[in-house]
Order: structure tokens, then C-alpha cells, then sequence
């Protein structure tokens, strides 16, 4: 009985080590075990690695006020408040923006495919407010690019208000204001850019002077005036410009 034992143990190795097929093994020999592998449901949410920190958003904001202002404020001067805008969220404005009608009208070629604008701003928008702590009447708004600190916005707060007659008198500088505040600290060359009269927008306190690309589809430029003083408080561009457009 042991030796019957044994044997079959004997056996038993003897099959196991020279690959017995059939008995042991549901595949051949040298047969690669291949499985499909299910990719998981794509959503539509934004991948937000490579934003700026907050830190870094401050930092920046305060140099936007400094350069675009000829200030010299210091961050402990400041009080800051922040506000993300995700991709999904822009996409909205942004659609709703497309579709203006009323105001394309004025310019017939005017276009813009927001597709392709949203492809520069992968990570959305960062919105902040600095106001001084020493003087609580200068308030400056930033819109920053998330992902590389662009500044696509910043306006200063005006409370002064004119007379639509005051205005009248000194339309013709702020023609000259205008161009002169792109040709200096634009992202555009300014022979790279039209001006369209057509889209100014005389505000009691502020006017809105715009500017497209060269072919006229697009608007590239919106630059904001102090109508008493016609002094620069401020500007947009691209989506922004747009989205300042489409909110007259």
C-alpha cells in the first residue's frame, strides 16, 4: 500500500514538472494569458494640476496693480479676496457670449470660436479683489489665467461721475489714450490690431474703447478710460474683452 502511494506521487511530480498539458493547465504551453481592460467612464471634469497657488496669485495681482498703475504697494498693504472659475464654468459664460446677436449686428464679420480660446485656458480663471487697507476707495479687480498668470483683466474702481457734455469735449483724446496704452504695455503690436469706433461705449464715468484683430472677426483689446480725467483705470482682452462686450 505505501509503495502504491508512492508511486502516485511519483507520478504526481513527474507531471508537474515537465508541463503536462491537459491536466493541470487550462492554456498551452508558451500561451500569453491576454484580458480586455475596461477603461472607466470619462467624465467631464477639468484636471487642475499646474494652477498657480494662491500665494503665487497675490504675488502677481500685486505686480499686475504696480505695473498697470504706477504704484508701489506692498502685500501687507492689501487685503486680497480670490475666486476660482473652472474650464466647465467659462464654457458657459462663454457660449452665452457666442450667441449676441443684437450686438454683432453692429459688426457683421464679427465672430469667435470659444472652442479654441478655452484650449489657452485649460485650468480656468482666478478672480481677485485687492483693496487698500490705508484706503478703502481704491479697489482693483484682476481676472489671471490659471495656469500661467496671464492677466487677462484688471480695472480700477472710479466713483467719479461726469456730465455727458464733459465727455463730449474730450472724445478725441481718449482716441489717443487708447492707442497709446496698447502700443506701450499691450500683449498685441497695435498695427497688428483695428479699432472699431462703432464699439465704443461713452459711459457717464467710463468709456469702453474696443479693439479687434486685423481681418475684424475677433476682439482682441478693450480698454477702459476715466471719462473725467482720461486716464487708463483699466483693461481686457480676448475672452474677457469679449465677455465685457457681450455684458454692455
Amino acid at each position: 500500500m505505501k509503495r502504491l502511494i508512492l508511486v502516485a506521487l511519483c507520478a504526481a511530480l513527474m507531471m508537474l514538472a515537465t508541463g503536462c498539458e491537459g491536466w493541470f493547465n487550462s492554456f498551452p504551453k508558451d500561451t500569453v494569458m491576454k484580458k480586455k481592460i475596461t477603461k472607466e467612464h470619462q467624465t467631464n471634469e477639468v484636471e487642475y494640476e499646474g494652477v498657480l497657488s494662491q500665494d503665487s496669485v497675490k504675488t502677481l495681482s500685486l505686480n499686475a496693480v504696480n505695473k498697470y498703475y504706477n504704484e508701489n504697494l506692498k502685500m501687507d498693504e492689501l487685503q486680497f479676496e480670490l475666486m476660482s472659475i473652472d474650464q466647465n464654468k467659462l464654457k458657459e459664460l462663454l457660449q452665452e457670449a457666442h450667441y449676441v446677436t443684437p450686438k454683432q449686428q453692429l459688426n457683421p464679420q464679427l465672430s469667435f470660436d470659444y472652442k479654441t480660446e478655452l484650449d489657452h485656458i485649460p485650468g480656468g480663471l482666478y478672480y481677485v479683489t485687492l483693496t487698500s487697507s490705508t484706503d478703502l476707495k481704491s479697489i482693483y479687480d484682476i481676472v489671471l489665467n490659471a495656469r500661467d498668470g496671464d492677466v487677462m483683466k484688471i480695472s480700477k474702481t472710479v466713483a467719479a461721475r461726469v456730465l455727458p457734455s464733459a465727455v463730449g469735449e474730450k472724445r478725441e483724446k481718449v482716441f489717443d489714450v487708447a492707442d497709446r496704452f496698447v502700443e506701450e504695455k499691450g500683449s498685441y503690436p497695435l498695427d497688428e490690431l483695428t479699432f472699431e469706433p462703432t464699439m465704443i461705449n461713452w459711459g457717464s464715468s467710463v468709456v469702453e474703447m474696443y479693439y479687434t484683430s486685423k481681418d475684424r472677426k475677433s476682439i482682441k483689446y478693450c480698454v477702459m478710460i476715466n471719462a473725467s480725467s482720461n486716464e487708463i483705470i483699466g483693461f481686457s482682452k480676448d475672452v474677457m474683452a469679449l465677455l465685457s462686450y457681450s455684458k454692455r
